[in-house]
């Protein structure tokens, strides 16, 4: 099992520890289970009372013993889709927010493995409601596919979903890797390739930057996007159709 689920769903190490570890073995007490998951007692107490504030562990008296269980994990699910649909219920008002701070130029950016995710998150978010198109200059697509197969999978799904489409040059020799009509490619020369993909979807540009680690880049600003968007257009026009 991956542990590393318990700390993004908001357990420390510890805690993700003593949750499965009741979980195996239906009720223990505190000594039995800082003896079983090889924490000091103490450290074991303070573990148990923060799961026991947040709904994830109940205590049981059997005479004068008092044992811990670990709740039902399908008690876990509903208590964050509460957290969700509660977040949802702020959402407009937290963009609303957002949009009124917004300056006409801002500049993100963004480091670490989850880079891709947050790019394509963003483009199907600014372009969901309506629809509209995205344009990717130079990229080799083979290359995220071999690292983010099932992320890439999802974007074609979202793609299609919210009639977002794209137009994608590509250097010559590859392929594109989405095949379900969202996307139409276009090839250029391998000398004019550049590895690090250029996206322009609404008043927004992304740069990724591959590396170790990688980047991502995204400038929120009208005027640039549709600069960049001439530049796609005359490299368009002089691409060669695949």
């Amino acid at each position: 099992m991956d542990k590393n689920l318990f700390r993004e769903l908001g357990f420390t190490e510890h805690e993700g520890d003593i949750y499965l570890t009741l979980l195996q073995h239906g009720s223990l007490t505190a000594y039995d289970l800082a003896e079983k998951v090889g924490f000091y007692r103490q450290l074991t107490y303070d573990a148990l009372n923060r799961l026991k504030e947040k709904g994830y562990v109940h205590t049981v008296k059997e005479g004068k013993t008092q044992f811990y269980k670990a709740s039902d994990p399908q008690l876990i699910l509903e208590y964050f889709n509460e957290k969700v649909n509660r977040y949802r219920h702020f959402l407009p008002e937290l963009l609303q927010l957002q949009l009124q701070s917004q300056d006409t130029l801002s500049v993100e950016t963004y480091k670490g493995k989850n880079v891709l995710r947050i790019a394509f998150r963003d483009i199907i978010t600014t372009l969901k409601e309506k629809g509209g198109e995205v344009l990717c200059t130079s990229v080799d697509e083979n290359f995220a596919l071999e690292e983010y197969k099932a992320l890439c999978s999802q974007y074609e799904r979202d793609l299609l979903a919210y009639r977002i489409t794209e137009r994608v040059l590509i250097k010559e020799g590859v392929k594109g890797i989405f095949a379900k009509g969202t996307s139409k490619y276009k090839k250029i020369p391998e000398r004019f390739f550049n590895r690090n993909p250029t996206q322009i979807y609404g008043t927004n540009v992304q740069i990724i930057l591959w590396g170790n680690p990688n980047y991502l880049i995204i400038i929120r600003n009208k005027d640039i996007a549709d600069s960049y968007r001439k530049q796609f257009e005359l490299m368009w026009k002089a691409a060669c159709s695949l």
